[in-house]
């Protein structure tokens, strides 16, 4: 085709948006091509050849058919976006909030002599708040507004008693809503205070009571326009883990 121009590396900063079907693109000397629409940038359109090498032509240089596909194209997609467009980072925050050891009942061993007593009751209790802070840089030309958020903090809980012991993975599920991530921009937010309480109780004339809860990870989900566009978990290996969760 004529006015072809080869993309060498990543020289041409173009706006990249879901990919489409191939489909027969013609120019307006009739000579035609079987390619995939990449991007639009301004009056350009980014096309991949089935060689797989891309190449940028000229709009107004293709057939009245061609201009009208790209023009409902770039009006379906214009406002998707990409995983590398923004750039998410996730960090985990620990709040102490209880700390406590009471002993309570006799003292000495557990024999059976005359004057043996049981061994204390004793209980220790610990309290921590978890909650994740994440900040989403844009690298993006445009400004996206109404991205929306939605999480999922894992805790395990698990817990011994006379009755034998138990492990359950509870889901924690939220939403955010970023009204605007300015071009280039930065934005915030947080998840929901998720609560562990680690307890135990041992000695005296009962059996061992245990319970431990404990974050395993948090997974994002963000989304614009209707359409996701990046999932990130932590531990950034998280994500991948879940289906093995029991």
């Amino acid at each position: 085709m004529k006015n072809l121009v080869l993309i060498a590396g990543c020289g041409l900063l173009c706006i990249w948006m879901a990919r489409a079907e191939p489909r027969v693109f013609t120019n307006t000397e009739g000579k035609k091509v079987e390619a995939e629409l990449m991007a639009v940038d301004g009056e350009i359109v980014v096309i991949k050849l089935t060689n797989g090498s891309s190449v940028k032509v000229p709009i107004k240089s293709l057939s009245a058919d061609d201009q009208a596909f790209i023009a409902a194209w770039w009006e379906e997609n214009k406002d998707k976006l990409k995983s590398t467009d923004v750039v998410l980072t996730i960090t985990k925050k620990t709040e102490r909030i209880d700390r406590k050891v009471t002993r309570t009942g006799g003292t000495g061993g557990t024999g059976g002599g005359q004057g043996a007593v049981n061994a204390p009751l004793v209980k220790k209790l610990t309290i921590d708040d978890f909650h994740y802070e994440c900040e989403l840089k844009s690298y993006s030309h445009k400004s996206i507004s109404d991205i929306a958020v939605d999480y999922t903090i894992y805790k395990r809980v698990s817990t011994t008693d006379k009755e034998g012991s138990e492990s359950v993975v509870e889901e924690i599920d939220g939403t955010e809503t970023i009204k605007l991530l300015e071009a280039q921009g930065r934005a915030s937010f947080e998840t929901d205070v998720v609560t562990c309480e680690d307890s135990s109780e041992t000695g005296g004339n009962k059996p061992r009571e245990l319970k431990r809860e404990t974050i395993l990870g948090v997974v994002v989900h963000l989304s614009a326009g209707g359409h996701d566009f990046l999932s990130q978990s932590y531990p950034e290996n998280f994500l991948e883990r879940i289906d093995q969760l029991e």
